[in-house]
Parts: structure tokens; sequence; C-alpha cells
């Protein structure tokens, strides 16, 4: 199961290694192209934002997003997001995902943005709206990452800035995962 496929260039890597992959994306044109997608063992699925219905409870063994979450509007969304992965993961079954770290370049976000609606103010042409919240999207410290999720999580560096997080629901489900 992915979360945030795109143009569905990890769908495409990760299909010929497993029996069938549920793929989610918010845009339909990014779904559009995905849906290109040689492999007859991939749905795709347009998402609502913060659930991944209509999947049901513990039907996948691994959940992934990759490069997705630092693109959520708020912490709350990402808590929905791991809740919606541990509901849908089997048990002892995998979730992964990655996160960029806060850096001292956070700091200066506020000034950004001021930056960039003074610069939409001066010169009419080009992208609109790029100071808004939501294209700046959330760098969680990584406590505030494993207190919202449902599952013990552990964390790794990647290359670049970027963080790995990754854990396993218990082998026996019990209720406060399933809601």
């Amino acid at each position: 199961m992915e979360i945030g496929c795109g143009v569905g260039r990890l769908t495409r890597a990760i299909a010929p290694e497993v029996g069938h992959v549920h793929a989610f994306d918010l845009s339909e044109q990014m779904l559009s192209i995905a849906r290109s997608c040689p492999f007859p063992n991939v749905t795709f699925h347009r998402g609502d934002g913060q659930s991944l219905r209509p999947l049901g409870d513990h039907c996948a063994p691994l959940v992934l997003a990759y490069c997705v979450f630092q693109h959520l509007p708020s912490e709350r969304v990402l808590a929905s997001y791991l809740g919606e992965m541990a509901r849908v993961a089997r048990p002892a079954g995998m979730l992964a995902f990655t996160l960029t770290p806060r850096t001292w370049h956070d700091r200066l976000t506020p000034l950004l943005r001021l930056r960039r609606w003074v610069k939409e103010r001066v010169r009419p042409d080009g992208p609109r709206e790029l100071y808004r919240s939501e294209w700046l999207g959330i760098r969680p410290r990584a406590q505030t990452v494993r207190a919202l999720s449902p599952v013990p999580l552990s964390q790794a560096h990647l290359h670049g800035d970027k963080w790995l997080f990754y854990g396993r629901t218990p082998a026996t489900r019990d209720v406060s995962l399933a809601g």
C-alpha cells in the first residue's frame, strides 16, 4: 500500500515484487498519468487527504509513504494518516515513511513567506500564492512523530535531509489500533 504515489514511479518499482499494490494520491492529474502503469496488480485510488478508504482493516503487509508527509498541512493530518496506516496494516505489518527534519532554515519561514507575498504583489507573472502554508508543509520533531504514531517507531537517517521512520503493528491486534 503506497500513500502519495504521484505519477507512479515508485509504484512501478514495487509492483513486480509484490502480489498487489494499492496506490493513493490526491491529484487526479497525477493519477491519470500513473494509471498508464503496465502492471495488472496495481489499483490506483484518489485519496481524500487523511484516510485510506476504501481499504479495509488489516489488509496490507506493508504501508509506505515516501517523500510525501512533509507536504501535509498539519500534524493533525499526519496523526490521521499514521492511524490509518496502522488500521490497514496486517498484524505484524510494517509501516514506513519519510519526513524532512527541522533545520535552522525553518526559523526563516515567516520571512520567506513574506518575501514571496511581496514578490507576487510586485511582479504579477509567475506562480501564485506560494507563500501559503500548505506549500510549506510540516517539519515535526522526531519526538512529536513518535508521539503521534499508534505503533512504536524506529528512525534512521537517509540520504540528504530525510528521516526514515518505520515500525511494525503488534502481532496480535488490539482494539486501540482499529479505530
